[in-house]
């Protein structure tokens, strides 16, 4: 009997303890969005001077705080990733510091300096270590989910097999047993259960419900992997649309989130089952064309997602015109290295966005 007791109290630690590991890995997948956005804040405001941006940029400076704390309330219960934790938190002082004093710079210089680039300052070298570090914690703490699983298997079983010869000895244990056995099963479903849906949302986009930034890299480190064998191309779609800004202040954000679930419907409609895409963030997409012949397949492509939205998109009864911006890099002719074709293809949207929007470019040659 006792040995029954303790098998199902382990089961309800272990379960509790796999719980604590999904929310730390939901935690960091908030944190990385949440500086994303400030940085798409800052990067707004440099470009435009537009000090709404501003707001964006504060935002997820509050949303990163608020992540940071909670990963020092539970970092006694995890101690396995504290020193990641602790360096990241560094990081992310010192990469707000960092946007700081460029904020500083851009208000006293009174306009856009090309020395403020993101992609070559010091904050972006930031974000690279602290993408890193998450990284590297969340993977820790995806070996704990395992064995905390695997534990949790051992314990369920131990649990039955105990009732069952409990049962077997006295049948009014038998009864109490059962009860408390079940009760304690259709718990660990039911943190199973969020445990699921907690990891399903640490790899895809609570809105659209489209893969996430983070299903984009672990997508393209395969698909990169693939091409280095096969010798076969494949191309990234930086996507952004045209318009976005002037709706969430025309009609609100909660229209503007409705627009953005419209067009990941839209986008879906024209594509293949093979073609991978995903919200990068903000009304920014991503898309991974893994399998064609020629690049006048990707600029067929280009054309139909631009042609998607020649007349108004309808949300809510409200017609709303916006476009689409594309930037298109191929592997391996852009770039032999994922970063670097995506940082080629983010260029080349930049370039579409320069000359007219609604259009799509390849990386100049």
């Amino acid at each position: 009997m006792v040995w029954l007791f303790i098998a199902m109290y382990q089961l309800v630690y272990y379960s509790e303890l796999k719980d604590l590991v999904d929310r730390q890995r939901y935690d960091i997948v908030a944190l990385g969005k949440a500086i994303t956005n400030a940085e798409s804040g800052q990067r707004g405001y440099l470009l435009t001077g537009h000090t709404l941006f501003l707001d964006t940029m504060e935002q997820g400076r509050m949303e990163a705080k608020s992540v940071m704390a909670r990963f020092d309330q539970h970092a006694n219960q995890l101690t396995e990733i504290g020193p990641q934790l602790k360096r990241i938190n560094q990081l992310v002082h010192e990469k707000f510091d960092v946007m700081d004093r460029g904020i500083q710079v851009q208000l006293s210089a009174g306009s856009y300096a090309s020395h403020l680039s993101l992609s070559k300052d010091k904050g972006h070298v930031l974000m690279m270590q602290i993408n890193h570090l998450l990284s590297e914690a969340d993977g820790k703490l995806e070996s704990l989910r395992a064995d905390y699983e695997q534990q949790i298997r051992e314990r369920m079983v131990a649990s039955v097999l105990g009732a069952i010869l409990l049962g077997m000895l006295i049948i009014s244990v038998l009864i109490f047993s059962y009860r408390s056995t079940m009760h304690l099963i259709e718990q660990v479903i039911k943190n199973q259960a969020v445990a699921e849906q907690l990891s399903h949302h640490a790899e895809h986009d609570l809105l659209t419900g489209l893969p996430n930034r983070r299903s984009v890299d672990t997508h393209l480190h395969h698909i990169h992997q693939l091409a280095r064998n096969t010798s076969r191309p494949f191309a990234i779609f930086f996507m952004d649309l045209d318009g976005f800004k002037k709706v969430n202040d025309e009609y609100g954000h909660a229209l503007g989130d409705a627009l953005l679930v419209e067009v990941a419907s839209l986008f879906k409609k024209v594509l293949r089952q093979t073609d991978f895409l995903a919200r990068q963030g903000g009304d920014e997409f991503v898309l991974v064309v893994s399998i064609y012949l020629h690049r006048a397949e990707l600029i067929q492509l280009a054309q139909r997602l631009i042609q998607l939205f020649a007349e108004p998109v309808m949300v809510r009864n409200i017609p709303i015109e916006i476009g689409v911006s594309i930037g298109i890099a191929e592997y391996p002719h852009h770039g032999q290295q994922i970063k670097q074709l995506l940082l080629a293809a983010d260029k080349a949207m930049y370039d579409s966005k320069k000359n007219g929007k609604n259009r799509y470019s390849f990386v100049a040659e």
